[in-house]
């Protein structure tokens, strides 16, 4: 499509035809039939079906009026009104549209001056109460040359072709000679507007050959009757096909941006300005959109930079463009204020000195990392190093940080401490994470703190949101909770506590507030570290209680301890003893009970004893809020929709009025459970509208989690495509995001949608999918049997191995996971682990299997121990398990089986002194492997090999 400045010069009269389509539209029809008129050398209007005036006031102005049977499709009218047209150029209105008083006796000239286009824009000013109370404005394509092929396209919203394909040879009538008014802007009229349009666009959608043409539109209409999240839908669908080459193409950003500003989601208004000044750079209002968020998140440089932007595109903004201009003059003097005031926040940024501390050990994988993310807003780095051995020192120091060596003491506090000590004086902040936590986004600190200073100077320190992930499982967070990472440099402030040390004051309290912005990227969680961390934290409480006595802070201690390890019985037992103890802390009563009725709903208690934890909690004078959303969840579950849902909403309702930002780490951790426990009672109770917000909100919270992905395909209806859409927007990381969808939707059986994300998928489930989608059934099945014989083969020898501390610790995960094995197998684990005290001679064959899974996974230790319950077995079973390892060169183990044999159950003596013999020659017990082969060879066995090993071991007896 090419568009054209206006010309001038005579041109020959053309005769125009000025058309319409109506129903009931008396309201309307005569201002715009009069402004018209002046045009006109023919006036046709099509009817579909009025009941009012409409055609007699056409009629009085000599219109021709043709009725027309109603289809839900505007452009079978207006292709009938054209083919009743006699005129060379047609100008085709709305009814509520109107040419501006001043206007009507030069736009047939200006017609006349342009005819040669095949079609001319008109910029269209959509206005409220009067000519002054402008809501909008657009380019329209109202005039046109009457040919042969040229008809509209699409039941709604619809675009002139010509043979179907759309004009090239386009026109722009100057907006300072004609202007045209369009009205109708009452709510009422809209509302209903907009249910028929929606109802048009998603009927047209079913047999739509190019969809992506409709999606603004609906976008438009979802709106209009309230549907905001049908409405972000199909925004979000319309802005991935990038800019499309039609008038006002920017909607779809508008509508969107404004609504999540109006949602309070920041990161995602962040991202999706960062987009629209791509995709539209010359519209100043954009650029204005991303400095508001750049400022927002504390990168005033940035923002100063993006608002500069804004106010020079207001000044180059071409008058012809056919993207509206929305950046009014008390916009520019707003934003000239608002650089105002960032030029200051932005020094006083700069002016600050901060200092980044960290104990560390034994953190060269974590820390170069860390380093990086810490120089971003450090002024100085202090490592207090407390005895690596794998260069994270020298890593520190090459990186320009002051490390500093300290003796580990099991405590803590005491390296922490230590830190503190080497900050120098004149610093005005210190910042201290571990090595597994790193902000998301580090540039915010300093304009954080600098816009803190200035808002709240009498904060000390600030508490930020904890961001637990598993890097083992696509990034995927875990949990969050708050803690203080951030204080101004005060020698009164001190930690205490060998564990879960904490800071304090020697003057009292440390005044803080919470930054939600300032996210900690927290990977100490991850699936692969979290049980030995927790591990050595039980270790270290275990030290602290025999070395002090029990103190009732040792049982709050033990009970998160011992849930992290999966112990859920003992974790609520302790939980319970330290309620009973009567000991206050700064968490309070609240975490205790949260964390007792996290247990319970971990070991699928009963909902009647979920509801008597909360109970006891009000009656002990717990009376945090959240605890209603605890509730509404319950009762979600157990199907007590209308009660669930008023509990929910008094949950939100409260959070939202007590600001969420803040509320305890409790209620930050379950709002996306609140939402998608709301959604499914809306959805039961015929609510779809609302449980679609819901259910966005839900995913907003946390995309990560399972369970509301599948309740949200399961009730939101959704098709695969527009639900991936949907839900991709709300990952940070989008190519880690379908990855973990793919995974999830391998793990619920979403065949639909992983055809979709089979690019994502692992290669071997990629290689199965493909096959069963070609219809190879056959030998898809054979792959997945291959396939899942050596993931079982796998875990058995897992579980084999995994340590005897870790089997006591996690004895509810061990169950599962042994029974997802074969039930032989899983007798074997049983056995080993102590849940059996013998195995049966009908699991022989599965114990000599399992054998043969262990090779080339198992270590020593885990042979030996798998090799002595073999004595559960016959002697001749013993003697075959020795042979068996033996093969697999497990020589130690092999003779440790064989020295257990009595001597009158040896059977077959020349075997048996062989194999013997042989197990000692590879031990290097040369004397003794000379005698077993001897007693071999005399029992008269024939192996080949046997003179060789009596020579070996002879000739390195005399070495």
């Amino acid at each position: 499509m090419s568009f054209f400045r206006c010309i001038g010069g005579e041109e020959p009269a053309v005769k125009i035809s000025v058309c319409y389509i109506t129903k009931n539209e008396e309201k309307n029809l005569a201002r715009s039939l009069a402004s018209a008129a002046p045009t006109a050398d023919e006036i046709i209007l099509v009817d579909t079906g009025s009941t009012d005036k409409t055609c007699e006031i056409a009629r009085s102005y000599g219109a021709k009026v043709y009725p027309y049977t109603w289809q839900d499709d505007f452009s079978g009218p207006r292709n009938f009104a054209i083919e009743q047209a006699t005129g060379d150029y047609i100008l085709f209105l709305d009814a509520d549209e109107y040419v501006a008083k001043e206007s009507c006796t030069r736009l047939r000239q200006l017609i006349e001056q342009n005819c040669g286009h095949d079609a001319l824009l008109m910029k269209r000013y959509d206005i409220d109460t009067d000519e002054t109370d402008i809501l909008g404005e657009i380019f329209v394509l109202r005039a046109f040359r009457r040919r042969l092929g040229l008809r509209y396209t699409g039941r709604i919203h619809e675009e002139l072709c010509e043979d179907g394909q759309p004009l090239k040879d386009i026109g722009v009538l100057n907006p300072e000679l004609v202007k045209l008014y369009h009205t109708g802007y009452e709510a009422s009229v809209n509302k209903a507007k907009a249910e028929r349009n929606l109802r048009i666009l998603q009927e047209e959608l079913k047999t739509a050959t190019q969809p992506g043409r409709l999606y603004m539109y609906l976008a438009e209409a979802c709106r209009g009757i309230g549907d905001m999240a049908g409405m972000e839908n199909y925004a979000r669908l319309d802005i991935v096909q990038g800019r499309r080459p039609v008038a006002f193409a920017s909607r779809s950003y508008r509508m969107l941006l404004a609504y999540l500003a109006e949602q309070g989601r920041e990161s995602d208004r962040y991202k999706l300005a960062t987009a629209a000044v791509k995709d539209f750079p010359e519209l100043p209002e954009f650029w204005a959109e991303l400095a508001i968020c750049q400022a927002a998140s504390y990168e005033y440089a940035q923002a100063l930079a993006s608002m500069k932007k804004a106010l020079q595109k207001d000044r180059e903004f071409p008058p012809l463009s056919l993207e509206p201009k929305e950046f009014s003059p008390v916009m520019v003097q707003v934003a000239r204020e608002k650089q105002k005031e960032w030029q200051t926040l932005d020094a006083q940024a700069r002016r600050l000195k901060i200092v980044s501390c960290l104990i560390a050990r034994n953190e060269a994988g974590e820390i170069e990392s860390w380093l990086a993310k810490a120089s971003v807003y450090s002024d100085e780095i202090l490592v207090v190093d407390t005895g690596s051995e794998d260069g994270t020192a020298m890593m520190a120091q090459q990186f320009g940080a002051r490390v500093f060596s300290f003796d580990w003491q099991d405590d803590f506090a005491a390296a922490r401490n230590f830190a503190l000590e080497q900050v120098p004086e004149d610093a005005d902040w210190i910042v201290f994470l571990d090595a597994d936590e790193t902000f998301y986004e580090p540039q915010r600190l300093r304009g954080f703190l600098a816009h803190m200073m200035w808002q709240q100077p009498d904060i000390e320190g600030v508490q930020v949101p904890i961001v637990n992930v598993d890097m083992d499982a696509w990034g995927r967070e875990i949990q969050r909770f708050r803690a203080l990472r951030i204080w101004r440099n005060r020698r009164a402030y001190r930690y205490r506590g060998v564990i879960h040390e904490a800071l304090y004051s020697s003057g009292g309290e440390i005044r803080q507030s919470y930054a939600a912005e300032l996210a900690v990227r927290h990977t100490g969680y991850s699936a692969g570290r979290i049980q030995q961390k927790l591990t050595r934290n039980l270790q270290l409480i275990m030290k602290a209680m025999q070395e002090q006595g029990e103190h009732p802070l040792h049982f709050r201690y033990l009970a998160d301890c011992l849930y992290g390890l999966h112990e859920y019985e003992l974790a609520a037992a302790y939980a319970q003893k330290a309620l009973q103890s009567g000991i206050t802390t700064v968490a309070g009563e609240g975490e205790l009970y949260r964390l007792w009725l996290h247990c319970a709903r971990k070991l699928q208690k009963p909902a009647a004893k979920q509801l008597e934890i909360l109970t006891e909690a009000r009656q002990n004078g717990c009376d945090d809020w959240e605890l209603l959303g605890w509730q509404g969840i319950i009762e979600a579950e157990s199907g007590k929709y209308e009660q669930a849902q008023g509990l929910l909403t008094q949950f939100l309702q409260q959070a939202s009025a007590q600001d969420l930002a803040a509320g305890s780490n409790a209620v930050q951790g379950m709002m996306a459970e609140v939402y998608a426990a709301r959604a499914v009672c809306r959805a039961k109770l015929g609510d779809a509208a609302g449980a679609r917000l819901d259910w966005q909100q839900a995913l907003a919270a946390n995309p990560y989690h399972e369970e509301i992905l599948q309740a949200y395909y399961q009730f939101g209806g959704e098709q695969p495509a527009d639900f991936l859409a949907q839900v991709a927007a709300f990952f940070a990381d989008k190519e880690q995001g379908y990855k973990y969808l793919a995974a999830w939707a391998v793990r619920f059986g979403h065949g639909r949608i992983i055809s979709l994300l089979t690019a994502y998928l692992p290669q071997n489930q990629r290689q199965l999918w493909e096959l069963f989608a070609k219809g190879q059934h056959a030998e898809a099945g054979e792959q997945a049997s291959l396939q899942a014989s050596i993931y079982v083969q796998e875990l058995f020898a897992a579980l084999v191995m995994l340590p005897v501390d870790k089997r006591r610790l996690q004895p509810l995960d061990c169950h599962e996971w042994a029974a997802l094995l074969p039930a032989a197998w899983e007798r074997i684990i049983g056995r080993i682990y102590g849940w059996f005290d013998h195995l049966q001679p009908a699991d022989w064959p599965e114990y000599q299997a399992g054998l043969n899974a262990l090779q080339g996974f198992a270590d020593a230790a885990a042979y030996q121990e798998y090799a002595s319950i073999a004595l559960d077995f016959s002697w001749e079973q013993v003697r075959q398990t020795a042979q068996i390892l033996a093969d697999q060169q497990q020589w130690q183990v092999a003779y440790g089986l064989l020295a257990e044999i009595p001597a009158d159950e040896i059977g077959d003596a020349a075997t048996f002194w062989y194999q013997t013999g042989v197990c000692l020659y590879h031990l290097q017990e040369w004397a003794a492997a000379q005698e077993c082969l001897t007693r071999a060879a005399e029992a008269g066995a024939s192996q080949p090999d046997l003179p060789a090993y009596q020579a070996w071991s002879t000739r390195r007896e005399r070495l």
